[in-house]
């Protein structure tokens, strides 16, 4: 593939992780609505366990092997699952709306694992825990969406569910530490995927829709200053028109075939 020269720039999308068993997103009234937050809080609370037993898959370890050949530069990646990180690329990996492995105080700004945050979940609702006990011992099976919370039944009742404020300042709440709709990428991770637009010498676009603009707005970008754009993905996407190569195609049946024929010995 002659796009991939050494100055790629990827840009993944929630396609690259539907072989992971994270399905193919985030409330915009969390900060708003106790409600709002306990539906989350409740619904991430069932799907955590699940969404942390996801592995990477074949697609995942292509674009590693790629960048480890050095035929990638860097992947810029709109997933929040944090699977790309497992492997040894993870120092070149930019996360544009954050991650699902850390939450945040909205007061003052304190870090938190969430999976440190499961245990204080787990100890204020006991009869939620007996639910997920269910859910793990197979008796139960909802979906787990690209957020890593749970698709309950329609008129599921969340009136119940308890939620902590913050451990250090006891006064504010807890957001996860990812781009909610609404909200706008932070100022440092959008000034670093446009400097790396214009670094590149094209990019590549696996799994993506490209639907949000956050992620329209880089191959928009790069499309402006004369870039290569390649797209691999099953389905349209809001930047067909503007790639010279469109690939409508799953990409784990094709990544793992372009890395093994570069990275021949």
């Amino acid at each position: 593939m002659t796009t991939l020269n050494g100055k790629v720039l990827v840009l993944t999308g929630a396609g690259i992780s539907t072989d992971s068993g994270i399905p193919d997103y985030r409330g915009p009234r969390f900060t708003t609505f106790h409600q709002s937050r306990q539906r989350y809080w409740a619904r991430s609370y069932l799907g955590w366990p699940l969404m942390k037993k996801a592995q990477p898959n074949i697609s995942h370890y292509a674009l590693s092997k790629l960048q480890l050949n050095n035929y990638i530069q860097q992947i810029i990646t709109q997933n929040v699952d944090g699977l790309h990180q497992e492997f040894d690329s993870k120092k070149n990996i930019l996360e544009l709306h954050g991650s699902l492995n850390q939450i945040h105080c909205l007061n003052c700004g304190h870090i938190k694992q969430r999976s440190d945050y499961q245990l204080i979940l787990s100890n204020l609702n006991p009869k939620w825990n007996d639910f997920l006990n269910n859910v793990e011992s197979g008796k139960f099976s909802p979906v787990v969406r690209p957020d890593g919370d749970m698709d309950l039944p329609y008129g599921t009742s969340y009136d119940s569910f308890n939620y902590s404020s913050c451990v250090q300042c006891s006064i504010g709440i807890y957001k996860p530490s990812v781009v909610f709709f609404g909200e706008n990428v932070k100022d440092n991770i959008r000034q670093e995927s446009i400097d790396l637009v214009k670094d590149c010498k094209s990019i590549l676009v696996v799994g993506s829709s490209l639907a949000t603009y956050s992620a329209f707005r880089i191959v928009k970008l790069a499309s402006d200053l004369g870039k290569d754009i390649a797209i691999i993905n099953l389905g349209e996407t809001r930047g067909d028109n503007l790639s010279f190569l469109k690939i409508d195609f799953p990409c784990a049946d094709l990544l793992p075939e372009i890395a093994n024929q570069l990275t021949k010995s």
